[in-house]
């Protein structure tokens, strides 16, 4: 089976408009400069470590390891990040090659609300403007208030 970029045999594909496609080539080829870079992976872990809280302790859970019959089992403690879940890890690398591409706003899409908080508080913390799209939001009444530069955008 022969892969290309953005296929997978006969699957896959990019199916945006062509605005659209033109900002993420620019991303694409900003992550391959970026990616192996020392110092921009230095400041995502400083900004891992002393900002989100990782690395985050693995709990054994005793039991549950003897109500299963014995095979150990441990609970990775993602919930004791900063914001309460894993999604500021990723949103920290994408707040920075932002960053380095110079953009001034970013925006995030969301379901239940936890990669819209994380997106909002990584860009304020960095000075961005940031506006979260979310569907079907009572939640977002209370998060609009962390920032000028924050919008939320409800449907």
């Amino acid at each position: 089976m022969t892969v290309e970029k953005g296929f997978f045999g006969q699957f896959g594909g990019s199916f945006v408009p062509e605005p659209i496609q033109a900002l993420l080539d620019e991303l694409e080829t900003t992550f391959e400069a970026y990616k192996n870079d020392s110092e921009f992976l230095e400041e995502y872990q400083h900004y891992l470590k002393d900002y989100s809280g990782r690395e985050t302790p693995l709990y054994f859970a005793e039991s549950l390891t003897n109500h299963l019959g014995g095979a150990k089992i441990y609970l990775k403690r993602e919930d004791l990040n900063h914001l309460g879940s894993h999604k500021l890890n990723n949103v920290l690398g994408q707040i920075l090659l932002a960053k380095r591409m110079g953009k001034k706003r970013v925006i995030a899409e969301t379901g239940a609300g936890q990669h819209g908080v994380a997106t909002a508080a990584a860009a304020t913390r960095f000075g961005m403007e940031c506006d979260v799209y979310m569907f079907g939001c009572i939640f977002c009444l209370g998060i609009g208030s962390w920032s000028p530069s924050l919008s939320i955008h409800c449907s």
